[in-house]
């Protein structure tokens, strides 16, 4: 489980990070002996997060190995069900209790690995980023402005047919500043609508959920509507 992810991760780290080495184990052990003195010799550890991955006595040796040499690590969640992926809270219930608050306990960097070709480049670039704090050169910054070619982030979104009237219920708690924040984002071509009940311009509803989402009863009949 995760091995296409990391053999991705690999393959991508090498050609963002010119000049870094990654030790992949299917790639580069020739010894699964010398696991330990692989993990020694490593300057930051990337824990690839998935079902299974704790079950795996080598994993388990590498992550001992990794915590009794004090090694940095950078956590990686694998978000596809259907590729091993799942909550956190339930990927800590498969491994060791011994081993959970050295690893969730502690405020590692966690990037959660999305397969989406644009939120996969946000995934790249925060392991990057992750990996590049860990090293002496940037071990003093907080974080580093990082740009990868292509990546949603530097676009400007626009909409390219009709304008766009995005009604956020006041029944909906929550969806006003979200609405707010796609406008700052999408300034051309999209408007916000905030009134009680939908304009007869509105072009689409914007539906925010979280805990709050049904408090006010109007919100379910404003959906069926």
């Amino acid at each position: 489980t995760g091995q296409d992810a990391v053999a991705a991760i690999k393959k991508e780290l090498l050609l963002l990070l010119p000049g870094i080495n990654v030790f992949l184990d299917v790639d580069n052990l020739d010894d699964i002996g010398a696991l330990e003195e692989y993990i020694r010799r490593s300057q930051t550890i990337l824990f690839f997060l998935s079902r299974g991955y704790f079950r795996s006595q080598n994993c388990l040796r590498e992550i001992r190995a990794s915590l009794a040499g004090n090694k940095p690590i950078v956590l990686v969640q694998e978000a596809d069900p259907d590729r091993g992926g799942g909550p956190l809270e339930d990927l800590r219930a498969e491994c060791p209790e011994s081993l959970q608050p050295p690893i969730f306990d502690v405020d590692w960097p966690l990037v959660v690995w999305l397969r989406i070709d644009d939120f996969r480049l946000l995934s790249l670039k925060l392991i990057a980023e992750a990996l590049l704090l860990c090293t002496p050169a940037y071990a003093r910054e907080a974080s580093l402005p990082i740009y990868l070619p292509g990546e949603l982030l530097g676009q400007t979104l626009t909409f390219a047919a009709q304008p766009v009237v995005l009604w956020a219920s006041p029944a909906n708690p929550g969806a006003k500043a979200l609405a707010d924040e796609l406008a700052d984002i999408c300034p051309s071509g999209l408007t916000v609508a905030s009134s009680a009940e939908a304009p007869e311009s509105a072009t689409h509803m914007l539906l925010y959920l979280n805990l709050d989402t049904w408090s006010d009863e109007r919100l379910a009949e404003q959906v069926k509507q």
